[in-house]
């Protein structure tokens, strides 16, 4: 694994400021008065500005379904976008979980690191997609490593305005338990599929739900190179090499991260009948 950089702490260092009932001496995203501070908890210094599309991609996501855009900007009060590049690391396993993030653009893998260092990959986000948000929900500390694979935009949440949100609105809050708890659901699903299928099934499957049509054939660019691939759907990166080899009976050809199904249908029914008839 390459050495990944660590984030620099997200947004400028800013100033206290006095005078005038819009100041606030504590931090513009606090969500609690200071001594010197006269705000009650019921009026959060800042609300979430992001640009029209960034609002929408945090709208769309499954964790905010229904919740009103007063309620978001609630939960969103301690936030800021950043930028990371290719190869720094926004958190290790084990740190404290105090946000998490959404994928505006660029990729985030999280992986975890067996005791003879080698990675694998549990998930890759890409734009439109949030991550860690059961850590800071839940045990406070993040289980996994998380690496920025793709040149990033991303939104941090800070926690203190999205708990105290919640601590005010129960109804909120189970809300998003149940959001949380469908998530965890599916990924459970994936790791017990992904257990009883073989490696070319794994790749076959994932090429498959790349494909920007269900027939005929069709090009998918990789969203990310082949070792990536290789740990996104556990197996090493020499038996992707080989699995690619065989996959070539099934009309799949591959060159550099450009992958070729001649016919869409017939690798969804090898993989279908391989699995004994499994969807």
């Amino acid at each position: 694994m390459a050495t990944a950089l660590r984030s620099p702490p997200s947004g400028p260092e800013e100033a206290k400021t006095t005078g005038g009932p819009a100041s606030c001496p504590c931090r513009p995203s606090c969500e609690g008065p200071t001594a010197d501070c006269d705000r009650t908890l019921s009026t959060p210094q800042r609300v979430f500005k992001g640009s029209r599309s960034a609002q929408e991609v945090v709208a769309a996501l499954p964790l905010f379904d229904g919740i009103l855009p007063d309620v978001l900007n609630r939960l969103l009060a301690d936030s800021a976008t950043v930028t990371r590049r290719r190869s720094t690391l926004l958190f290790g396993a084990g740190d404290e979980a105090d946000c998490f993030y959404i994928v505006l653009d660029g990729a985030v893998k999280l992986f975890a690191l067996a005791q003879d260092g080698r990675e694998s990959i549990v998930e890759i986000f890409g734009p439109g997609t949030s991550f860690a948000e059961a850590a800071m929900l839940s045990t406070g500390r993040f289980p996994l490593h998380a690496e920025v694979i793709e040149d990033a935009t991303l939104i941090r949440v800070g926690r203190r305005a999205f708990l105290y949100t919640l601590h005010s609105d129960h109804a909120l809050a189970y809300r998003m338990l149940a959001a949380l708890a469908k998530w965890n659901r599916r990924l459970a699903n994936e790791i017990s599929d992904l257990k009883e299928l073989t490696p070319w099934q794994r790749v076959a499957e994932f090429l498959l739900a790349q494909a920007p049509s269900a027939e005929g054939r069709v090009e998918v660019l990789l969203p990310f190179n082949k070792e990536v691939l290789a740990s996104r759907v556990g197996i090493r990166r020499e038996s992707l090499s080989r699995v690619l080899g065989r996959l070539r009976v099934l009309g799949v050809h591959t060159s550099g991260n450009a992958v070729r199904i001649d016919d869409v249908d017939l690798l969804r029914r090898a993989c279908f009948e391989a699995g004994g008839g499994r969807s």
